[in-house]
């Protein structure tokens, strides 16, 4: 097998793992509609509001041909976020650890190595592509601690290093 295609199989069985987790009824082969975004989001990636629209409007159009209301099969998920996979790689490289790391600082000026959720939640809910409230949910619950810190060396590097590459 080329490594071409060997690469094409490595995003689809990424692509088709992260659907099964949000399958609406298992065996179903069907994703609820609002979950796309965060099933695209399980394959290791965050595209930015404008791509995610582009996908979501791929898979509107798929969807319209098919008469599934409120639902994206298998086959139309994965053809489509395959090719935004492979064709937007190069604008979905994750930052390395001492990137993110940096950005993290920006935000403690005292050095005390971490960062009050509180006010990081505010930055991104109010600044930029504001994330919602239940993806920023399930972000603090990896990113803080018990008594709402984040400790920006662990989380940069778990956010680094968490072993997904396209």
């Amino acid at each position: 097998m080329s490594k071409l295609n060997d690469k094409h199989e490595r995003v689809r069985a990424r692509v088709r793992e992260s659907f099964i987790l949000f399958e609406h009824k298992e065996g179903s082969r069907l994703v609820d509609f609002k979950d796309v975004p965060t099933a695209v989001r399980a394959c290791g990636v965050n595209p930015t509001a404008v791509q995610m629209t582009h996908i979501l409007d791929q898979l509107a159009a798929l969807n319209a041909e098919t008469d599934a209301t409120g639902y994206v099969g298998l086959e139309n998920f994965e053809l489509v976020v395959c090719n935004f996979l492979i064709q937007q790689e190069a604008s979905l490289f994750r930052d390395d650890y001492h990137t993110l790391l940096r950005a993290f600082r920006a935000f403690d000026p005292d050095g005390r190595g971490f960062i009050e959720a509180e006010a990081f939640k505010s930055l991104l809910t109010g600044k930029g592509e504001a994330l919602t409230e239940d993806e920023l949910a399930k972000m603090m619950t990896v990113a803080a601690d018990g008594e709402g810190k984040i400790y920006y060396e662990d989380y940069a590097q778990r956010l680094a290093n968490d072993g997904r590459t396209i």
